[in-house]
């Protein structure tokens, strides 16, 4: 018994939805008497090849931006390079930071040894004679001079590894004229 009527209104869906609304054939009516001028389509035609055009340029520029960098950057560096200015910061580390350093050391050193050794003994020899084994005690007193020169190397790494008991202020002051500003023009250049 339900068949027949969803039959029936997926029938009137369909005429309803196939069927235009009295307002869509007025807006159908309008549009079709409606007359745009000729000279919109070309402009609008020449108005997108001029953007794309330009965004070309623009792209073609962005491709190696420090050809446009390094003119600003090379009188930046200039006047800087001749002026006295410098950066003054104060770094400020509170007590509690952990600190670790590793020290890496290879140092060569010469130790001059100049001194004496004083030797103040006695020395038994034993000494195999006809008669049988004897000792003889031999006393020595005497000092050794001792002049030489002992090369040592130290080649190590000393890994330091604590924490700052106070709080350290530290002031940098950095001159301007003494940054390595070549290095920064000469790394611009294409």
């Amino acid at each position: 018994m339900l068949e027949p009527a969803r039959a029936t209104l997926a029938r009137y869906a369909i005429f309803r939805a196939s069927t235009p609304t009295h307002r869509n054939r007025k807006r159908r009516a309008l549009a079709s008497h409606v007359s745009r001028p000729s000279w919109i389509a070309p402009l609008a035609l020449l108005l997108a090849a001029v953007s794309l055009g330009a965004n070309a340029v623009l792209l073609y520029k962005l491709r190696h931006p420090e050809r446009m960098l390094a003119p600003a950057l090379e009188r930046v560096s200039a006047q800087l390079g001749q002026s006295n200015a410098t950066i003054k910061y104060t770094v400020r580390i509170p007590a509690g930071t952990p600190v670790g350093f590793d020290v890496p050391i290879d140092q060569s050193y010469t130790i001059k040894l100049r001194t004496s050794l004083p030797i103040n003994t006695t020395v038994r020899v034993p000494v195999n004679t006809p008669f049988g084994n004897r000792s003889v005690t031999i006393p020595v007193n005497t000092t050794i001079p001792i002049r030489q020169d002992v090369p040592v190397r130290l080649v190590d790494t000393f890994h330091l590894r604590t924490r700052t008991q106070t709080e350290y202020v530290i002031p940098l002051e950095i001159k301007l004229k003494d940054l390595p500003l070549d290095a920064l023009r000469q790394s611009l250049q294409p």
